[in-house]
C-alpha cells in the first residue's frame, strides 16, 4: 500500500511539473493521474470502467482548477 501511495504521488507530481509549462498545473496533473488510473483499470478488461475513472478524475481536476482560478480573481490575485 505504501508503494502505491508513493507511485500515485510521483505520478501526480509529474503531472504538476508538466502542468507548470501549460499554466494549469492542477488540471494537467489530474489528466495525467486519470490516464494513469485508467491504464491500471483497463488491465482488468473493463474499458468502460477505465474510461469512467479517467473522466471522473480529469473532470474533478478541471473543476478544482476552475474554482482556484475563480477564487483568485475574486480575491484580486
Amino acid at each position: 500500500m505504501t508503494v502505491g501511495i508513493i507511485v500515485f504521488g510521483l505520478v501526480f507530481l509529474g503531472g504538476l511539473v508538466l502542468g507548470t509549462r501549460t499554466r494549469r498545473p492542477l488540471a494537467t496533473a489530474a489528466v495525467v493521474l486519470g490516464a494513469f488510473c485508467a491504464l491500471l483499470v483497463i488491465q482488468t478488461n473493463d474499458p468502460f470502467v477505465a474510461f469512467a475513472s479517467f473522466a471522473l478524475i480529469a473532470l474533478g481536476g478541471l473543476v478544482v482548477d476552475s474554482v482556484r482560478e475563480t477564487v483568485g480573481l475574486l480575491l484580486g490575485r
